[in-house]
């Protein structure tokens, strides 16, 4: 593999200092496969294959959000200026590393399998920070659900699925495979099989009225897959 070196930078982060290297690489097309996917990106799973492979989603964010938490209210009580500060300071920067590293290892990994087994991959063209606006309204029109949309926000951002695109966008660019970008707007309510708008009753189902009841997310990434000219559908990219 050939590379450009185009970027030097250092960067630190508290005791620790790192160099990153951008560098262009020629590409390394990979062997065919002959296995074209959608894949939709959930909260109760992390993703979903329009063929049905599932990744759960690990959530690493829930298993370190109390020993987190802990130690911001202990820094919040510490006397500013004082060693214990700035002994709970460097312990919290250092749970907070490792929670992104493990989130980046994931993502790498999960690129990497896919990536390795796909010629083309399609994705819906989401916009997260849209997606994870306040839900608290106005004084006038105060929101509704505001807890429960707080609590989709942290499990969006934990998820992280920009991180997990971009890194799959790359992978892919290397490796000489194709990626689709589709219009997300109804790909878990519209039945892959009829298209018929189906009701939600819970995250996890979609029930159509011709179909009856639906796995969402796999429902989910066969619209995907179809709006990209996978399956049945026309190619409807963003």
């Amino acid at each position: 593999m050939v590379g450009r070196v185009t970027t030097l930078q250092v960067k630190r982060e508290h005791r620790r200092w790192y160099v990153i290297v951008v560098a262009e690489i020629d590409p390394e097309p990979l062997p065919t496969t002959g296995r074209g996917i959608g894949s939709d990106l959930g909260v109760a799973r992390f993703l979903t294959t329009s063929d049905g492979d599932v990744v759960a989603n690990p959530r690493f964010h829930d298993a370190a959000q109390e020993r987190i938490a802990d130690l911001q209210r202990r820094k919040a009580r510490a006397r500013p200026g004082s060693g214990n500060r700035k002994r709970l300071r460097r312990t919290l920067a250092r749970e907070w590393r490792k929670l992104r590293n493990q989130r980046r290892d994931f993502h790498h990994k999960t690129a990497r399998r896919l990536v390795d087994t796909c010629d083309t991959l399609a994705l819906e063209r989401l916009h997260v920070a849209a997606m994870t606006g306040s839900g608290a309204g106005t004084v006038e029109r105060p929101g509704r659900n505001v807890a429960a949309k707080a609590g989709l926000n942290r499990s969006i951002l934990g998820a992280g699925w920009t991180q997990f695109t971009s890194i799959l966008v790359a992978k892919a660019e290397s490796a000489g495979r194709r990626v689709v970008h589709v219009h997300p707007a109804f790909t878990s309510v519209d039945c892959h099989a009829c298209g018929a708008r189906c009701s939600r009753p819970r995250q996890d189902i979609v029930v159509c009225p011709v179909h009856g009841k639906l796995d969402a997310d796999l429902n989910g990434a066969r619209n995907i897959a179809a709006r990209a000219g996978l399956g049945s559908g026309q190619a409807l990219t963003a």
